[in-house]
């Protein structure tokens, strides 16, 4: 048997006083850790709460008054046909770009953790893709698939696949898959480190167990690697996607959304939309509209990965 009040929920003024005792006991952690709050907030809470609050307004940029319009700049945006092609635009650019990343990053790793000649001066060079400003390689990549001087079409020509070079960023049905390529070359490295760091952590006495049952290379990389590599390649995998979702640099310098717009995704058509044509408001919303989606995207994706047991 206990006393009444172990039965009982605790009343609001108890659970403030509880706080106010909280808040006086760790009074010392809070303020050392308030200028990292105030500045979390400023460079992040600010900038998302002004993107709101423009997406409510037509802001031309060439002046500085706005006009309140409620939700109409939404409106737009969902009875566009432009906004259901971005869409489509954007989930190939993520999914092909992801997908291609996590397969080639995981063959990498697969191979890098094994007992190969120079694996030190491999896993380095590796990593040099990921080291290189994302601007700069695309330029190289844009040099790569030009359609009279880039390597990519003498390599086509030599292997007698084609008979004159194709202009590949010059095409509407596969300028996409050029900016892809570009994309691919250079996030691969990060999928392939941090799937290495997972094997690594993988204990030998798994495979050494599978060996003396008779179980051959491929069923202990199913059995045994991927189920073990789960965790990480569900976290590198929504890291990977959300900054493939957000990437700019590469398709705005390689095609700059073109040609006839079938290379660009929300981030680029959200610059074009607010900064190059001048319409604020509207590129908020669509900034706006960008954001929920990666949120929601986030937390059903997280859901996933939790349900299995799995702890962030």
């Amino acid at each position: 048997m206990g006393f009444a009040e172990d039965y009982t929920e605790p009343t609001s003024d108890s659970r403030l006083e509880r706080g106010l005792d909280h808040l006086q006991q760790n009074s010392r952690a809070y303020l050392l850790i308030a200028p990292t709050i105030v500045f979390l907030l400023a460079v992040i809470g600010y900038p998302i709460l002004e993107t709101f609050r423009l997406s409510l307004f037509r802001a031309p940029s060439e002046t500085s008054i706005e006009t309140f319009v409620g939700l109409q700049n939404y409106v737009e945006i969902l009875n566009s046909d432009v906004f259901y092609q971005l869409l489509w635009q954007t989930g190939r650019w993520v999914v092909v770009g992801v997908a291609a990343k996590t397969l080639l990053g995981l063959l990498i790793a697969v191979h890098l953790n094994g007992d190969i000649a120079g694996r030190k001066f491999f896993r380095t060079a590796f990593l040099v893709p990921w080291g290189i400003p994302y601007a700069i390689s695309a330029v190289v990549f844009t040099w790569i698939e030009h359609p009279q001087y880039g390597y990519f079409n003498a390599i086509l020509i030599k292997l007698g696949v084609i008979e004159e070079g194709i202009g590949i960023l010059g095409s509407p049905e596969i300028a996409w898959i050029g900016t892809v390529a570009a994309d691919v070359w250079i996030g691969t490295p990060f999928m392939a480190i941090i799937l290495l760091a997972g094997l690594q952590s993988i204990p030998e006495d798994l495979y050494e167990a599978a060996a003396v049952d008779g179980a051959e290379r491929w069923h202990q990389f199913r059995h045994i690697t991927l189920p073990q590599l789960k965790g990480v390649i569900l976290i590198a995998t929504l890291l990977s996607t959300i900054w493939t979702f957000v990437s700019f640099d590469v398709i705005w310098t390689m095609t700059g959304g073109g040609p006839i717009d079938t290379t660009h995704t929300l981030v680029t058509w959200i610059y074009q939309t607010g900064l190059e044509n001048g319409n604020l408001g509207m590129g908020a919303a669509y900034s706006v509209i960008g954001f929920l989606l990666l949120m929601a995207f986030a937390v059903v994706y997280l859901r996933v990965y939790t349900s299995g047991g799995e702890e962030l």
